[in-house]
């Protein structure tokens, strides 16, 4: 009777213990309750703009947000090889900015591009980056202050015609397009 209790018993301490080893793997593990603010370097940059209700991908309880590169990817850089086709269906919301990039990377007779290269960027051993959409870049100009040596123009992976994309620069504007062909300056983002 003595040696059934006391098997049950470290029964039930292997199952705390085994228990709480695996809450503290997974409560641990990067994007689990996330709590950062603006300006702060995480998951390999700098968050730049944190979800706000209405925002897709926006959940109550969650806090989600947009990371810049902490440097640019490339100065005086060509949108992309293809400078005169639309990729139809790029889109310009928060949230979009991935997509875009993968449908940039896809078009026929593409090799080069600021889509690449943020697609091929790699820190800290993190590889999920992305061209940021036009309201995302938007939102990095609006926090450029806390984005490491941020300013001139800067690519978007939203087009504004089939030889244009939108842009963001150091004018304070909120955003206007170039043409593909010009060369300006590309910044990875991600997404936490």
């Amino acid at each position: 009777m003595k040696n059934m209790k006391n098997t049950r018993l470290n029964g039930l301490w292997i199952a705390l213990l085994f228990t709480g080893l695996m809450s503290s793997i997974f409560l641990s593990s990067p994007g689990y309750a996330v709590n950062v603010s603006i300006g702060d370097k995480y998951g390999g940059g700098i968050v730049f703009y944190i979800l706000q209700p209405g925002d897709p991908g926006y959940e109550p309880g969650q806090q989600h947000g947009l990371i810049a590169a902490v440097e640019d990817q490339g100065r005086g850089v060509e949108w992309s090889n293809i400078t005169t086709q639309e990729i139809r269906g790029l889109q310009t919301g928060i949230g979009t900015g991935r997509t875009n990039t993968a449908a940039i990377l896809s078009q026929s007779g593409h090799v080069a591009s600021a889509a690449k290269l943020c697609s091929d960027y790699v820190y800290d051993g993190i590889s999920d980056w992305c061209l940021p959409s036009r309201d995302e870049l938007q939102k990095m100009f609006q926090n450029k202050a806390v984005v490491c040596n941020f300013c001139d123009a800067h690519w978007s992976s939203s087009e504004a015609g089939p030889a244009d994309v939108w842009v963001n620069s150091d004018t304070g504007s909120k955003g206007h397009y170039h043409m593909k062909s010009i060369g300006i300056n590309v910044r990875a983002i991600r997404y936490y």
